[in-house]
């Protein structure tokens, strides 16, 4: 009797650098919106009061807190996505994730030139960085090119 071997295509090591940094990308961009989120309890303070007796108004500090929370809470959202579009091997989740990391360079840099960076977007930089030059290399390229092609069919 004959026995059929089975085929088991191995994932090159650098996919599991890759998921590790996207997903630790979307952790701490989620983490950086909750910590966002608990530091404005304080605001809260002030504004449910003024909300009850119809005296709010939108501050420029109220719309820059909520502008930077969501746009925390956005870029979590997406990178975990995104994590999950490369870990089941598709095509569409290269494209999205290199989109994703250039508006990320964009968003940090201007932060960087308008001097209105702390840590956070240092790291959200690197982090960005490192996760372009992982999806450019050619075990991954090969992959996600691969998946590409046997959609065209």
């Amino acid at each position: 009797m004959k026995r059929r071997q089975r085929t088991v295509s191995k994932r090159p090591r650098i996919l599991l650098i890759l998921f590790l940094l996207v997903f630790g990308q979307a952790a701490m961009f989620l983490t950086y919106c909750a910590l966002y989120l608990l530091n404005g309890m304080a605001i809260a303070d002030v504004v449910i009061p003024e909300i009850y007796f119809g005296t709010f108004r939108f501050s420029q500090e109220m719309i820059a807190y909520l502008l930077l929370t969501s746009t925390w809470l956005v870029l979590g959202l997406a990178s975990a996505l995104i994590g999950v579009g490369l870990r089941r091997g598709k095509s569409w989740a290269w494209t999205a994730a290199i989109i994703l990391q250039g508006a990320i360079l964009i968003l940090g840099l201007e932060a960087y030139f308008t001097r209105n960076a702390d840590s956070s977007f240092y790291v959200a930089l690197g982090l960005a960085s490192a996760i372009v030059l992982t999806l450019n290399q050619r075990e991954v390229l090969v992959v996600y090119r691969a998946n590409r092609a046997t959609l065209a069919e």
